[in-house]
């Protein structure tokens, strides 16, 4: 799910010009909205996901997100979009972050954006979907995470990485009509969750509310820029 706005740190990120050797990375690019979003910003990014194209990714290298499939101190900036959240379920020591920095070139970024749960009535109706969502899919979903949540569960080696982040409001439109139809398209039951939720929304609507951001760096290095 993409982000609107992007966080200033990263837009300041997206725009050229690069170095020749410049490389960036979505990690779990999914559908592409995010990389594409990236790219018009003006950022070179290459979307990475482990689905192929066929599968309905937007993927360019196809590979584990967890244990990318590229060489340490190869990428200046990685950027997981609504994917921390799929995996601390799994691993909540968090193990997957050394592994993203040790991707990156001295002062390169890894950029963790989230929707922050939460908010008024359609933000809400998004958290609780999400669950719902990851109830459905335990081992591929995880429900939203807030920024307080994630910063405490970081180890000391992974907190000291930490250079800044932020919450601010996500204007990316949600289609209602289409959620509600996903919902329906299973004919949920009177009083099951999928029927309450299909009537909160239908009463409320949905929204992805707040969002948030952290940047977490190489510790070798100067930043990135």
């Amino acid at each position: 799910m993409p982000f609107d706005p992007l966080p200033e740190s990263l837009s300041e990120l997206c725009r050229p010009p690069f170095a020749a050797d410049f490389r960036a990375v979505e990690l779990g690019c999914g559908d592409g909205r995010l990389l594409g979003l990236l790219r018009r910003k003006g950022l070179p990014c290459t979307g990475l996901d482990r689905l192929p194209r066929a599968a309905g990714s937007m993927a360019d290298v196809v590979g584990d997100a967890c244990r990318p499939p590229f060489l340490p101190g190869s990428i200046d900036l990685l950027v997981a979009g609504n994917f921390v959240r799929h995996l601390l379920p799994r691993r909540p020591d968090g193990a997957f972050l050394r592994e993203w920095l040790g991707l990156l070139r001295p002062g390169g970024s890894l950029f963790v954006l989230e929707d922050e749960p939460g908010g008024g009535a359609a933000a809400a109706n998004y958290r609780d979907l999400q669950a719902f969502l990851a109830r459905l899919d335990p081992l591929g979903r995880g429900p939203l995470v807030s920024a307080d949540a994630f910063r405490q569960a970081l180890a000391p080696d992974l907190a000291a990485t930490v250079r800044d982040g932020g919450v601010m409001d996500n204007r990316w439109p949600l289609d209602t009509a289409a959620v509600m139809a996903m919902l329906a398209s299973g004919r949920p039951a009177p009083g099951r969750t999928a029927a309450r939720l299909l009537a909160a929304i239908g009463a409320g609507s949905v929204a992805c509310g707040r969002q948030w951001w952290c940047r977490l760096a190489n510790p070798i290095g100067s930043e990135l820029r």
